[in-house]
């Protein structure tokens, strides 16, 4: 049985049928998009825009953007795992294959091959070969998505036997997602959550493979396509917020070990750098993105009494743009840390992380390609780039930064000189 399709009503009609609270605490009220400008000012030079008119930001709709902080709305962050859940095939695509045989020879690949490519590690990769399996043995939609994820990878190696393994792939992951989104519906509980929190990795490394699963060569659209990923990681992370502060104490603390800092080690430390893999002028370039944020027209705020009156009204309160894009700054900055004290140990986790920090108006303003979220964009492409030799992630930053220089506003394409010369080589 399939479960229904959340409507974003508070109560939901899916929350209501299965007697659960329901995540969504406001309506979603939607505002007009305004009409992008059509002119922009040139840089002044690649270290600050020039002043330019407040008009020239385009507003993205607000919609229930909530107020900028640490957390976020659990339907702001749980909508993009949703809206990935809704599109993924209810019906299970059949195998013509003798299907215990195409098993083994996928699981065999997974313990021997697939396991050692999704992190460096070699306690997290224990992890992935031992721990995992031995979850799946009671958890079928779990075993679903370990042979999902071979057959995507042996799609990946063996392009003689692309079609066969991509039809495999499909087949698993749309058995274990079937499970998986009715075991969602309720909440998630002390006898579940660590299953699930190995299927949501999975997710990841799936939504990351998308064009090995399309069986193309690159991204479809590769901002937007990033934009989804950031909203399923995002999803996935408030999924399993209530279970996070535990992981540490279980054999699958390996997996955040390498990835969550604690507050005192992210001071970036000059000897550490030497052995980063990271451009030598990293931090140079980030005070030049925090002046770069400070000095953008985003539109003004309302004022305090206003932005309470809108709360107490239950209307959504304007997003705080500015207090956005230094939050999203102030990760950046994290990942970048925890990337130096990797030295030439960096994991694919280490990169993505940066999606926690992004709110929606963020994500929406990527999506819509704003300037200035285009530009944080761009200079993140330069720490995807690091991790450009997984198989799942391969080409991604090289892509992505081509089409933002395609629909980046021609005045704020100075930005993109010193990224394109770390991914691009020029």
């Amino acid at each position: 049985m399939a479960v229904p399709n959340c409507d974003e009503q508070y109560p939901c009609t899916n929350c209501t049928k299965h007697a659960i609270q329901c995540s969504y605490v406001e309506r979603d009220i939607s505002t007009p998009a305004e009409t992008p400008a059509t002119r922009s000012e040139s840089l002044a030079s690649s270290y600050g825009p020039s002043p330019l008119n407040a008009e020239s930001y385009p507003v993205t709709p607000a919609g229930s953007s909530g107020a900028v902080g640490d957390t976020k709305p659990k339907s702001e962050s749980r909508s993009g795992l949703l809206q990935f859940l809704s599109d993924s095939p209810g019906e299970i695509p059949l195998l013509n294959t003798d299907d215990w045989a195409s098993d083994l020879e996928l699981m065999h690949h997974y313990c021997t091959v697939t396991c050692n490519t999704l992190t460096i590690r070699e306690d997290s990769r224990h992890v992935w070969r031992v721990i995992l399996p031995v979850e799946g043995y009671s958890n079928r939609y779990l075993m679903h998505g370990l042979l999902a994820l071979a057959a995507l990878h042996r799609a990946y190696l063996f392009p003689t036997q692309k079609e066969r393994n991509i039809k495999a792939s499909a087949y698993h992951q749309a058995a274990g997602l079937k499970e998986f989104r009715e075991l969602i519906s309720s909440p998630i509980d002390p006898s579940n959550w660590q299953p699930v929190f190995c299927f949501a990795s999975m997710i990841m490394v799936y939504v990351c493979a998308s064009p090995v699963r399309l069986g193309e060569d690159r991204w479809p659209a590769p901002i937007s396509n990033m934009v989804e990923l950031f909203s399923v990681v995002q999803g996935l992370q408030t999924l399993m917020e209530p279970w996070l502060h535990s992981l540490r104490r279980t054999r699958l603390a390996p997996l955040v070990n390498c990835v969550w800092l604690e507050s005192e080690m992210l001071i970036a430390s000059p000897a550490g750098m030497q052995q980063s893999l990271l451009p030598p002028d990293i931090q140079v370039r980030i005070s030049q993105l925090h002046r770069f944020v400070d000095d953008y027209p985003f539109p003004h705020i309302q004022p305090q009494s206003h932005q309470n009156l809108s709360a107490s009204d239950g209307l959504p309160r304007p997003p705080d743009h500015l207090a956005d894009y230094k939050r999203s700054l102030k990760f950046f900055e994290n990942s970048t840390r925890q990337i130096e004290l990797a030295g030439p140990h960096v994991e694919v986790g280490m990169v993505l992380m940066w999606a926690y920090s992004l709110s929606k108006h963020f994500r929406d303003d990527m999506e819509a390609c704003h300037p200035a979220a285009l530009v944080l964009l761009s200079h993140w492409c330069v720490l995807l780039h690091i991790v450009d030799d997984s198989w799942f992630i391969k080409g991604t930053s090289l892509q992505l930064l081509e089409e933002i220089e395609l629909k980046l506003n021609p005045g704020f394409k100075e930005w993109l000189i010193w990224p394109k010369r770390w991914v691009l080589g020029k």
